[in-house]
């Protein structure tokens, strides 16, 4: 069946909302969603807490718009836009999460241009249902929405496909590194050009649910010959990134039994620092792989449960020293929700430590035990 990319955004970006059609007249139609919510995050969740190693309550939300008019009879305008707000107890404040418009040609896909994740989020999704406690793989590259990109996607009769253009950006999302200070950069790179791609296919029931196959690729190009010093203070400049994604899932994540499996691999080389850009001594380059497991049912009363296992490797080479990182990372992530009805839920989860390295300086959430508990209401 066909479905729209408007469709697609509620479910993957808003990630649960009954989106409220405040205006349809005429062709044209206008939609709201979004979500309150307050949790409570463990001493441990460093990066969620107040100050290092304090428990703390964190209340944020998210408001969306989305338009769609009808052109012709078989292709329609749409527009979508969605922001990410908080307490500023994190200092984060309100920041665009998503926007773009394209064109919807029904049941032979819809083309989107703007600021949202690249095609291999298709894949990395199979696993990425939990809230703060898991992605020791995928999680790395799945809250990359960079801007300036063009993409095709096609969902129909079982087969998914996905195909992206990524223009010039500057201080360009690429790998999100709080997972402990792993790596000694931000997530701030200086992005010349690239391309995404994903292709999948579901099955009809089989058993307790579909099976999905999906690939995904992707590859971006650093600035370089003098473009990076353009570039905003604080930015990185590299050579190349490329990330690779396979994932398997089978069941409904709404109803019965769900089973799933990721295996995710991404590679940067040349990474200059900000302060280098003139001398450009630095050509460090990392690389993360690892796979992830994950299980759970969804009961007919609204209760819900995951749980998981995750293996990651991070390996860091520096110019003129050689490896200076090979570390591992191995959690085992559980979640229980609760859907009271389709507008409010509430949820627990924790991530244990199931035989990660050690080393100095790494944040707790990668060798230490964290829980949360939240409650969250969506429109």
């Amino acid at each position: 069946m066909k479905k729209s990319l408007l469709a697609l955004a509620v479910v993957a970006v808003a990630a649960s909302a009954n989106a409220a059609t405040v205006y349809d007249k005429d062709g044209t139609s206008l939609g709201i969603n979004g979500r309150i919510q307050s949790v409570f995050y463990s001493g441990n969740h460093t990066g969620k807490n107040a100050a290092e190693n304090d428990s703390q309550l964190l209340n944020t939300a998210r408001f969306g718009l989305q338009g769609k008019t009808q052109i012709t009879d078989w292709v329609a305008g749409i527009g979508y836009a969605q922001w990410d707000m908080d307490n500023k107890g994190t200092g984060n404040g309100t920041k665009a999460r998503e926007q773009y418009v394209g064109a919807d040609f029904g049941e032979f896909g819809v083309l989107t241009a703007g600021k949202f994740r690249d095609a291999s989020y298709y894949v990395e999704n199979v696993t990425d249902h939990y809230e703060d406690a898991a992605g020791a793989v995928q999680g790395n590259f799945n809250g990359a929405r960079r801007a300036g990109q063009i993409m095709y996607t096609y969902d129909n009769y079982g087969f998914h496909g996905q195909l992206g253009i990524q223009t010039a950006q500057d201080s360009a999302p690429v790998f999100d590194n709080d997972k402990g200070t792993l790596f000694d950069f931000d997530n701030k790179f200086n992005v010349d050009s690239g391309y995404s791609a994903a292709l999948g296919y579901k099955t009809g029931d089989l058993v307790f649910g579909p099976l999905d196959f999906r690939v995904g690729y992707s590859y971006l190009k650093g600035q370089k010959d003098g473009d990076a010093k353009a570039g905003k203070a604080g930015t990185y400049t590299f050579n190349n990134f490329k990330h690779a994604a396979a994932g398997v899932s089978w069941g409904n994540l709404n109803s019965g039994l769900y089973l799933a499996a990721l295996y995710d691999y991404g590679k940067m080389k040349g990474i200059i620092e900000p302060a280098d850009y003139v001398d450009g001594f630095d050509d460090d380059s990392f690389k993360v792989k690892g796979f992830e497991l994950s299980g759970g049912y969804a009961f007919d009363n609204g209760v819900s449960f995951l749980i998981g296992y995750e293996s990651a490797k991070y390996t860091l080479d520096e110019e003129g020293v050689g490896k200076t990182l090979d570390f591992k990372v191995k959690r085992i992530p559980v979640f229980v929700n609760y859907k009271l009805n389709p507008n409010f839920n509430i949820w627990t989860e924790a991530g244990f430590n199931a035989g990660s390295d050690h080393a100095e300086g790494l944040a707790k959430k990668i060798d230490k035990t964290i829980f949360s508990v939240g409650a969250r209401y969506t429109f």
